[in-house]
């Protein structure tokens, strides 16, 4: 099947910047997440930092490439066959330059989220054993193809980056090993995304919550999408040369789905250690809220067995409680005798004493005839 090509070398660099600033913002916002918590600092947190650097690289060269007009280029094609040209030389350059170095991308990044499947799973002594058995498949995984893709041609050189019929001639046969390279990247990202999901479906937590979690930790299906297209586009180009003749443009293909898959990558895996930081921007708005003038107190009791009916916790009045003259509050006091224990917070100052802030109060009250006391309140 003939494929449509990328030509459009302005978008390409525009998305290569987005996806570097925000690789850079999550990793950053990871080791943030971590001081908050003040954990320290962890294997798979130093591994995703290394994980950064290399695909910071990675786009430095797609980057590069497309810039040079490399990438969303076009070969020139006669008779159905590419023709050897400078520009499929610098090609071939990027192409070896790139392949070599996504193979410790890829590669780190699992080994990133795996090491923190293991520390969040660790209780587990059957996970345990079957992240150490993933960790020892991928690192074989990743240092294997890296070799094969340094000493694809030998030690000579210069075949790696010679005309493309050169290259098929001499060296390796690349084909088969990059087909089983995207295979293989494929099935272990899909393993690693299942490996918690049974343990996460065990916890005593509802359903809801079970579905939630199971969404974080499955946004790695993204990743897997960008995998299985970039295996596709590698297919369809190499095992299908008549209709795509145009080896350039075949390549950019199959280098742009790979950035996008190492970018995703790099992004998903920080994400379920970013909790402390969405947990932090959640209570920043609560606050700006409440001192944009939500200064009620809310009733925050979950039980109040002893009562039957529950009741709206008024605003306080310069420190003084309002008395409690309404006819519906007085038809709560002429229940059977109960105590009656409420508790609530309010994000104003209710008192001169008190500046704007969580104001927390807990009311106890005893009825024992229509007119009770006035209740004991307590302030914190």
């Amino acid at each position: 099947m003939r494929l449509a090509l990328v030509s459009d070398r302005t978008g390409l660099i525009i998305m290569t910047v987005i996806f570097t600033l925000l690789i850079i913002t999550c990793v950053f916002l990871r080791f943030r997440a971590r001081n908050i918590t003040k954990a320290g600092l962890q294997v798979d947190d130093w591994l995703a930092l290394v994980a950064l650097v290399l695909t910071l690289a990675l786009n430095g060269v797609f980057l590069a490439g497309t810039i040079e007009g490399a990438i969303t280029g076009h070969s020139i094609v006669v008779n159905g066959r590419p023709v050897t040209n400078d520009l499929e030389i610098l090609m071939q350059r990027y192409k070896y330059a790139y392949q070599t170095m996504e193979k410790v991308v890829f590669g780190m990044i699992k080994l990133s989220i795996l090491f923190l499947w293991k520390r969040l799973f660790g209780t587990s002594r059957t996970f345990t054993i079957i992240s150490y058995v993933m960790i020892a498949i991928v690192a074989c995984w990743m240092v294997a193809f890296f070799f094969e893709t340094v000493f694809q041609c030998g030690t000579n050189w210069p075949l790696n980056w010679a005309p493309i019929y050169v290259f098929l001639a001499e060296c390796t046969a690349s084909l088969d090993v990059l087909t089983v390279f995207g295979v293989t990247d494929v099935v272990t990202d899909l393993i690693i995304i299942a490996m918690p999901i049974p343990l996460i479906w065990s916890l005593q937590m509802p359903r809801n919550k079970k579905i939630a979690v199971t969404g974080i930790f499955a946004l790695g299906f993204f990743t897997t999408g960008a995998a299985v297209a970039r295996l596709f586009y590698y297919l369809a180009t190499s095992y299908n040369q008549e209709e795509n003749p145009d080896f350039i443009g075949d390549v950019t293909l199959t280098l742009l789905w790979s950035t996008i898959e190492a970018n995703v990558a790099m992004t998903v895996c920080c994400l379920p250690v970013l909790g402390p930081i969405f947990g932090g921007f959640r209570d920043k708005v609560v606050t700006m809220s409440r001192r944009s003038g939500i200064n009620k107190w809310v009733d925050i009791t979950n039980d109040r067995s002893s009562a039957r009916h529950s009741y709206h916790l008024s605003k306080l009045e310069d420190g003084i409680m309002n008395n409690r003259s309404s006819s519906s509050q007085k038809e709560m006091w002429h229940e059977d005798h109960a105590i009656i224990a409420t508790a609530g917070f309010s994000g104003a100052a209710e008192s001169h004493d008190h500046q704007t802030g969580i104001l927390a109060r807990t009311e106890i009250s005893t009825t024992f005839e229509d007119n009770p006391r006035p209740p004991v309140v307590s302030y914190a």
